[in-house]
């Protein structure tokens, strides 16, 4: 997939002059960059055109033979990004990361969720992936004039210092129709798995005391600030925040621009607009800790919506995740 960088030089070279040798001597940057596109399929990928309205070029392609990518449909997918001459610039495979000395303990590697609809995603990459199904893979070579308009929120498309052309590798590894059910259905698994457990608070929100305080002295009167600590994971078990140091080392996401304080919650039960003026924290967080007392400590899981939801956090959270946390709530003094 490498280019030789002497021909890589030589093609930046030509259309360089193309620019400036033209009688109109303004091109735009992805005018010209589509240029080099063009050279650079002509003499790596001979013989292939632009697919579709939106111009990218399939390089390989398995379709696959599982779900059909419908109207309406999200897929999980795991990716590895190439600039021209080869150089791997982002991936989500973790094996790759490492073999490149690319990985970090703070991202996620289990795959991302794209949304196929309302313009999350490049046009001409969308309109390639919707002629795939679940299990397919390919390597796609994007122009710059086909993804440099985006605002979208997916790491892939928008995290790079520079615009240019790139070729993406792939593979959908789920196809998922309703993406709420779908993190139901994954959460609801976990929980049962972990902690024997249907129990919910709310709509979309598992929640399971593991230690519990029944004492009207272990009530937390309205106004008042608790201390709380907590570990956050994904459903995947990777730990993504804590404010326990120990914790934070064991699993290297240790800061030196952390405190490792225990986390100031100002308790309002009776009043959600008290409660969100006081404290930042998301709404399934927040949930939890309102159903606390002093001294509890809970495992709860919540969907995107009451967390992150369609840009989740990065690098630690992907879109479309759901959160697992262990809560304690330390005791008054």
């Amino acid at each position: 997939m490498k280019v030789n960088k002497a021909l890589l030089t030589a093609l930046l070279l030509t259309a360089s002059l193309a620019v400036s040798c033209a009688v109109e001597p303004k091109e735009d940057s992805d005018t010209a960059y589509d240029h080099i596109m063009t050279a650079w399929i002509r003499v790596n990928h001979p013989g292939v055109k632009p697919y579709g309205t939106y111009g990218a070029y399939i390089l390989e392609m398995d379709k696959g033979d599982g779900g059909a990518i419908g109207d309406s449909a999200y897929i999980r997918v795991h990716y590895t990004k190439r600039s021209l001459d080869g150089t791997i610039t982002d991936t989500n495979v973790e094996e790759l990361a490492e073999q490149l000395g690319l990985n970090d303990n703070t991202a996620c590697y289990d795959g991302n969720v794209w949304r196929m609809t309302q313009g999350y995603l490049p046009d001409a990459l969308e309109e390639v992936l919707r002629t795939m199904r679940g299990g397919g893979n390919a390597a796609i070579a994007l122009p710059m004039s086909a993804s440099s308009h985006l605002s979208v929120m997916y790491d892939a498309f928008s995290t790079t210092s520079e615009s240019n052309n790139y070729v993406y590798e792939i593979a959908v590894d789920t196809v998922i129709t309703d993406i709420i059910d779908y993190q139901d259905q994954v959460m609801r698994a976990f929980f049962r798995e972990h902690f024997d457990s249907d129990s919910t608070i709310a709509d979309h929100h598992f929640f399971k005391k593991i230690e519990e305080k029944t004492e009207p002295a272990d009530t937390i009167p309205e106004g008042n600030t608790v201390r709380v600590r907590y570990i956050g994971r994904l459903l995947n078990g990777q730990v993504f925040d804590t404010n326990i140091e120990d914790t934070a080392k064991f699993y290297r996401i240790w800061s030196n621009k952390s405190t490792y304080d225990a986390m100031s919650i100002a308790f309002y039960k009776n009043s959600e607009d008290q409660f969100d003026n006081n404290n930042s924290v998301i709404k399934g967080f927040g949930q939890s800790i309102l159903k606390m007392n002093y001294g509890e400590k809970v495992v709860t899981v919540f969907n995107s919506d009451l967390a992150y939801g369609a840009e989740g956090s990065n690098p630690a959270i992907p879109e479309y995740s759901p959160l697992f946390f262990w809560l304690y709530v330390e005791p008054e003094d």
